[in-house]
């Protein structure tokens, strides 16, 4: 039986998410407004594809892992051994995808891209280790400290961009902000992490191989999700825009990205009480969990359409300057903020079918909505004019996570009923 106690560790769990994020993207705010003023539209856009080669890099070096943590963390909490385990797996399969991004960034594109890349992957591979180090704290239920750890890591970010604005106008450089930031993040994680549980430095083939394989379903799921989700129409855009309106497309997808992750949160903290709720055979509680989820993420996704809508664009002109708006495009910010809210609802069936052990089932549908989506960005490449083609990108995008969230709903539905 579910606790009260249980369920008020969910909520806080959930708000103290919600508190830190509000004070990281407060934080982020400064900073992208440092570095668009320092770097202009221009040089923002080869920021922007520098930080979109590591993001896809690290998305798919990802491989489900820390999903699969958290799901397996959830039924053993104080487990060293898997945490030991899980972290040395993380270290392997994101090491492996970075130094091959930056093995073809040295032969096929120029110096300044390879060594931005260098920087942002490395803060990509400390932020890696430290998402095992959250997935611990997420399935203790002492997310607090890492909403901390990585609070405190933004602070220091934004307090080297602050002497890298006065030093240097080199893009590259830019890039050693969010590396400290890792750094500090990942350590103070892992103390905290070392306080709860009890580390069992014993490598495990067997343990290791089962959570690889456990967690292959899910990472393709991740990485065709985030394929027609972001990377795909990211692609497309920089083959579409202009590299000025390529900066203006980069820094209104950061700022819906940033929106967008509220709603992982959530889920996540949803998922330890929802896998208990079905191991201890509550199908009832189950459901109830599921549909007071989906009324607060429908409603925050409505929040976040007409919100974003009416005050993106004085918001972007805080974090940048005019050079950054551009009416022609007027139509990108609506679309990037509806993608965004129905993700919220995507967030939704993936961890609970991931709950309910439908990997397979959610990674066919994957791929029917992948094939969709392609079609959608192939056609892009055809009208003359750059505003077309981006209206088609993005209707890509969300094509695709439309099929998705109905086909999972329909499924959970028949599963729960």
């Amino acid at each position: 039986m579910i606790t009260r106690a249980l369920q008020n560790k969910i909520l806080w769990s959930t708000f103290i998410q919600y508190f830190g994020k509000i004070l990281q993207i407060a934080i982020g705010i400064i900073s992208i407004k440092l570095v668009t003023n320092a770097l202009g539209p221009e040089e923002y856009g080869l920021y922007g594809k520098i930080a979109e080669f590591a993001l896809f890099l690290s998305t798919t070096a990802n491989l489900g892992i820390f999903g699969n943590t958290v799901r397996k963390m959830s039924t053993n909490p104080d487990d060293g051994k898997l945490f030991i385990n899980a972290l040395f797996l993380r270290f392997i399969t994101i090491f492996f995808f970075l130094v091959a991004g930056l093995a073809y960034s040295q032969f096929a594109l120029d110096s300044t891209f390879t060594l931005g890349l260098l920087f942002f992957a490395c803060s990509l591979l400390f932020d890696n280790l430290t998402s095992i180090a959250t997935a611990t704290l997420q399935a203790n239920y002492l997310m607090g400290r890492s909403v901390f750890a990585i609070t405190l890591g933004r602070i220091i970010e934004l307090g080297i961009i602050f002497l890298l604005v006065s030093q240097t106008s080199s893009t590259p450089l830019f890039f050693l902000a969010p590396l400290s930031a890792a750094i500090i993040s990942l350590i103070i994680s892992m103390l905290f992490v070392r306080h709860r549980i009890k580390f069992k430095f014993k490598l495990s083939s067997i343990l290791i191989k089962s959570l690889f394989i456990t967690s292959i379903p899910f990472g393709i799921i991740n990485i065709i999700n985030n394929a027609y989700y972001r990377f795909m129409p990211s692609f497309f855009a920089a083959k579409a825009l202009t590299e000025t309106d390529y900066g203006r497309y980069n820094l209104a997808l950061s700022a819906v990205a940033t929106i967008a992750i509220l709603s992982t949160f959530l889920m996540y903290s949803v998922l330890p009480i929802f896998k208990q709720s079905l191991k201890e055979k509550h199908f009832k509680h189950a459901k109830e969990i599921y549909k007071k989820t989906r009324l607060g993420l429908i409603a925050l996704g409505a929040l976040a359409i007409i919100s974003g809508s009416l005050l993106g664009p004085y918001l972007l002109s805080l974090v940048s300057s005019s050079d950054f708006i551009s009416p022609t495009l007027w139509f990108m910010l609506p679309l990037l903020l509806t993608i965004a809210a129905v993700s919220y609802l995507y967030d939704l069936v993936l961890i609970t079918l991931f709950g309910l052990e439908k990997d397979m089932w959610f990674l066919k549908w994957e791929f029917l909505a992948l094939a969709a989506a392609s079609i959608l960005f192939i056609t892009s490449l055809t009208p003359e004019t750059q505003e077309v083609r981006l209206f088609l990108i993005l209707l890509a995008a969300l094509t695709g996570e439309i099929i998705m969230v109905s086909a999972g709903m329909l499924k959970i539905r028949k599963i729960l009923k």
